[in-house]
């Protein structure tokens, strides 16, 4: 079927019509914000040999909400967890703790949008690491919690 001229431009200018008509739809970019930050704070550690594991948690919560992963570590290995959010005002808390709910972890660091901690297991077990995510500003906040081993 061979269109005219005439109705090819008409086609053309109604599509062109419709398409300055449709509402403009705001897309957010789907980079993992929160995991990269979280990486960021794995950068000092990976220069001190520590193995960064491909795996990783993450989602959305509620600000200041608590939240739990259990975890097997091992005696003899080092580890560290590392808790990254989007969140430009964002208040961390991040812990290790035993069967027991003992805290096991050594060294604490916070940055902005990012915080590490440190653990030297005493025995091999499950152990739980407890963090939370709080911001002025929004309801829901992003996170991500990576970690590695030396």
């Amino acid at each position: 079927m061979k269109l005219s001229l005439s109705r090819r431009l008409f086609l053309a200018c109604a599509a062109a019509t419709m398409a300055m008509t449709l509402p403009l739809v705001h897309v957010h970019a789907t980079v993992d914000e929160a995991h990269d930050y979280a990486m960021q704070a794995a950068t000092p550690f990976v220069q001190e040999n520590f193995t960064v594991r491909e795996d990783y948690w993450n989602g959305e919560v509620e600000s200041g909400q608590k939240l739990a992963v259990r975890h097997q570590l091992f005696k003899g290995n080092e580890y560290a967890f590392w808790l990254g959010t989007a969140a430009d005002d964002a208040e961390l808390e991040l812990a290790v703790y035993d069967v027991k709910g003992q805290p096991v972890h050594m060294e604490l660091k916070t940055a902005k949008n990012y915080s590490s901690v440190r653990v030297n297991p005493p025995k091999t077990g499950t152990y739980t690491v407890v963090f939370s995510v709080k911001s002025k500003k929004s309801k829901g906040v992003t996170w991500a919690l990576a970690y590695g081993y030396r």
